[in-house]
């Protein structure tokens, strides 16, 4: 049998060579359990108990390209780089404001420089794991194409698509940004060790917003909660995941030479309490390496990874040579998993 090799080995098999420069975070008002528990009259404490959801925020005048457009400046502040340094603007996620055009025109469009710049741009939707096909995009255009700075941004905006008449959503989702820049690594000792994605159909209903777009149009739908808001069975969700992961994972790691153990941060996607829950049971790794904003965040959908990659280089815990492995799933039904060494 051959030999998987050891952390050491495999630590230098980067596939696409990147390094996160810099990275970036809005979040709007503040909205607590308690606030919440009030407006809609469930039982004081019984939201963060079942949602483990403390604080999420909601925005006010906010849009998606607004909150987008803050994160990328802050990013881009912190990278000590102007927009004109950009060679790909990416944003990522489930929210747009309009149909069309593009979520990224949007977003550069509200940023300051952004009707000055001339740079590749274009959106990802995979749902909650398009910061993850982003970043994989990010790497193959910095791995084989002539760019130096790719700009990712994540922005959710989930409030005005929930309401109260399911529980679960109304109390989970929370709406914020995150940005991060990759850049060229033209030595190649950071990058993507491993990237795996894969779409399990039966799952399609699981989680979705059924009106709104071709299907049901709005002038043959008008507005109904049960065509317009999020829809969630986390029951079916929770099955799938149980099904499908313990495979994916296995498979993902075993084309690393590695274990998940091994990993110095998992990120995952902060999709409920119950699945943070399950990681470290699972993975058999260090809740202490394990990424977990869900209390302060709320689930915000896409932005949910670069928030807890943002975490990890704000609070200066990510160091040299360590890895992250970013994991999660989405509406679908899909799992994702990214393993990144930083250089």
């Amino acid at each position: 049998m051959k030999k998987a090799p050891n952390s050491e080995e495999y630590m230098h098999n980067i596939n696409r060579a990147c390094k996160i420069r810099s990275s970036g975070l809005y979040l709007p008002q503040k909205v607590s359990s308690e606030d919440i528990e009030k407006k809609y009259g469930l039982p004081l404490g019984w939201s963060e108990k079942y949602s483990g959801v403390a604080i999420r925020h909601h925005i006010t005048n906010e849009d998606v390209a607004e909150m987008g457009a803050i994160a990328a400046e802050q990013a881009l502040n912190n990278a000590n780089l102007s927009l004109s340094d950009v060679d790909v603007f990416i944003t990522a996620g489930a929210s747009t404001d309009q149909i069309i055009p593009s979520q990224a025109a949007m977003t550069l469009h509200k940023m300051k420089d952004g009707r000055n710049v001339k740079c590749e741009s274009f959106h990802v939707n995979t749902t909650c794991l398009s910061f993850m096909s982003a970043f994989k995009i990010a790497a193959d255009k910095l791995q084989f194409e002539e760019n130096n700075y790719v700009l990712i941004v994540a922005s959710e905006v989930s409030s005005i698509g929930i309401g109260p008449e399911n529980w679960e959503t109304l109390t989970l989702f929370g709406d914020g940004s995150a940005a991060i820049i990759l850049e060229k690594d033209i030595l190649g000792k950071s990058g993507v060790i491993q990237y795996k994605h894969e779409t399990y159909t039966e799952g399609i209903r699981a989680a979705e917003i059924p009106g709104g777009h071709v299907k049901k149009w709005i002038k043959d739908y008008p507005y109904d909660p049960k065509i317009h808001h999020f829809q969630m069975d986390s029951r079916k969700l929770l099955r799938f995941t149980l099904k499908y992961l313990p495979d994916f994972i296995a498979e993902f790691f075993e084309s690393t030479g590695t274990s998940w153990p091994e990993v110095n941060w998992t990120v995952p996607h902060q999709a409920s309490k119950t699945g943070l829950n399950m990681i470290p049971k699972i993975a058999n790794v260090n809740p202490s390496q394990v990424v977990d904003i869900l209390n302060k965040t709320g689930n915000c959908i896409s932005a949910s990874i670069p928030m807890g990659i943002h975490q990890l280089i704000s609070m200066k815990m990510l160091k040299k040579e360590q890895t992250i492995f970013m994991c999660g799933t989405s509406a679908g039904f899909s799992i994702g998993s990214l393993l990144y060494k930083h250089g």
